[in-house]
């Protein structure tokens, strides 16, 4: 006879934040749960942030494309995932800000409190009279090739704009850069000047993350402590 399989119906709802496309779940299982702790146990990056995609994409029902989501995307939704299954609150280690101490302190957070403020930026950008690019957020698949292997802060930067520009717009045309090689993308990207650069850049550092103000003393030194959670990994 076979044994009652348990806990596998959707039961909750939550929306996509780059799309608005409403999803059902359920709570991840032991099984999910064994995959993640063993992936946070091997301090490989790359290894944790794919975890969790599969958890997600194990849990959720519905026609979802993986690939496209964004980082903030996955970050939301596996919040709302973690509170309804393990519980509303988490507890963070979070080191004193004094150089002299760096203790770990303990501070519990209420995750299902956590939500992500989308920016009101133009997601166009124009280099010059006549040149414009077409930006967009990141997908966490390629934040996951961009932290792939050793590779230096530059690196890593240089890679994430190659997929966060989308297209190019010039007076007669519109060149979407998916047809482009990434040689070619990489050549248009080293082409810019200082300015143009930080314009694009800028785009990036306004991409949408958890954040969550905290305000602790800290019992070994005593130091007042006021400090800015922000992204998955600071919360789980």
């Amino acid at each position: 006879m076979a044994l009652p399989k348990l806990n596998d119906t959707p039961k909750y709802n939550m929306v996509i934040p780059s799309t608005g496309q409403e999803v059902r779940f359920r709570p991840f299982l032991v099984k999910e749960e064994k995959v993640m702790l063993i992936a946070m146990e091997s301090d490989d990056q790359q290894q944790q942030l794919q975890s969790i995609v599969d958890t997600l994409s194990a849990c959720v029902q519905g026609d979802v494309n993986w690939n496209t989501l964004t980082t903030f995307d996955i970050e939301l939704m596996f919040n709302k995932l973690r509170a309804k299954s393990v519980g509303e609150t988490a507890k963070v280690g979070v080191p004193c800000d004094n150089e002299e101490c760096k203790v770990d302190n303990e501070i519990v957070i209420n995750v299902e409190m956590l939500d992500i403020k989308m920016p009101d930026i133009s997601n166009v950008i124009q280099l010059d009279a006549n040149v414009s690019i077409e930006m967009n957020w990141p997908s966490y698949m390629s934040v996951l090739q961009t932290t792939a292997g050793k590779q230096t802060e530059t690196e890593q930067t240089f890679n994430l704009l190659r997929h966060c520009i989308k297209a190019v717009i010039t007076e007669n045309e519109r060149i979407d850069l998916k047809n482009e090689s990434a040689a070619e993308v990489d050549r248009f990207i080293e082409s810019l000047n200082s300015e143009q650069f930080n314009k694009v850049k800028g785009f990036i550092d306004e991409m949408p993350a958890m954040k969550h103000p905290i305000e602790f003393t800290c019992p070994k030194c005593g130091t007042e402590n006021k400090q800015m959670l922000e992204g998955i990994q600071n919360f789980f």
